[in-house]
């Protein structure tokens, strides 16, 4: 058996790609952080060819897991256990962060577990950019163009010694909300200016004002996001909305953010992270 832990990813706004042609070069332009919060993933090969995945203690289809398994192990079996400390569907980057660490177990190579793990996100219906982001130098990283590989990520000197993530609402439907060409070609406008006026102006306000203004343009936020990053900001507090969950990141410790949006929102204390996806054991 092997196992791995991968760091989650939050995407704070983006450029989605055409859609067509090799996973090297599909993906997209963006800016995210990586989070403390992640996945760990074991791995365990059965003698019978069929594949279990387990996530959060129960079985699931899980997309992403078996298109990863179908370019790495074709035809083997294997016991696939899932488990994250933040919930998964909610913009926090769990599906890249388990393809991931779940790459790690089965591959060789970092460079061929990197590749494997962005195209089965992507193939699986997870995250476009996540896997790119989780590649990046540093804790914030800009993705300069789609896809995985030398010239596509730079790092920034953002770095979050606290960070609260927020669960405002029902889950959003990443695939759905691309599929409608009205919104993706809204947020394909406001991505490419997004990126375009982040660039050599990356600093956390900054961060924090061109997120919010993607998020406004594009309509994607939903009635309890406005609302919520509308009172964080009238308490001098910097959110923006993770892309695509019905959640926000947040410049703020957890207690402080209960004390603007209620204790009983759904929050999880974090930070940034400079970690790296690596093995736990193996064999």
């Amino acid at each position: 058996m092997a196992s791995a832990f991968c760091p989650g990813h939050v995407t704070c706004f983006f450029q989605p790609d055409g859609g067509e042609g090799d996973y090297r070069l599909r993906g997209s332009r963006g800016a995210g952080i990586r989070i403390s919060a992640g996945t760990e993933v074991s791995a365990d090969e059965r003698a019978d060819g069929r594949v279990r995945v387990v996530i959060g203690g129960v079985d699931s289809d899980a997309p992403v897991t078996r298109a990863l398994l179908a370019r790495l192990a074709p035809g083997r079996g294997y016991d696939v256990v899932v488990e994250s400390s933040v919930p998964c569907g909610e913009g926090f980057g769990m599906s890249a962060a388990g393809a991931m660490a779940l790459a790690l177990c089965l591959a060789d190579g970092g460079e061929e577990a990197t590749y494997a793990a962005h195209a089965a996100d992507i193939e699986g219906g997870g995250g476009l950019g996540d896997i790119a982001g989780l590649s990046g130098p540093s804790d914030v990283n800009i993705r300069l163009a789609p896809g995985i590989g030398e010239g596509c990520v730079a790092g920034t000197d953002i770095r979050f010694g606290r960070l609260t993530l927020a669960v405002l609402g029902p889950k959003i439907n990443t695939g759905a909300l691309l599929s409608r060409r009205p919104v993706r070609d809204s947020i394909v406008a406001a991505g490419r200016e997004a990126v375009d006026g982040f660039i050599g102006s990356e600093g956390v306000r900054n961060l924090f004002a061109v997120s919010n203004r993607f998020s406004s343009l594009t309509g994607v936020e939903s009635p309890e996001v406005t609302d919520a990053i509308r009172r964080l900001r009238e308490a001098g507090i910097m959110s923006g909305m993770c892309m695509l969950g019905n959640s926000l990141f947040i410049d703020a410790s957890e207690g402080e953010v209960r004390e603007v949006l209620g204790e009983n929102v759904e929050a999880y204390a974090c930070s940034s992270t400079s970690e790296r996806a690596h093995i736990i054991r193996r064999g």
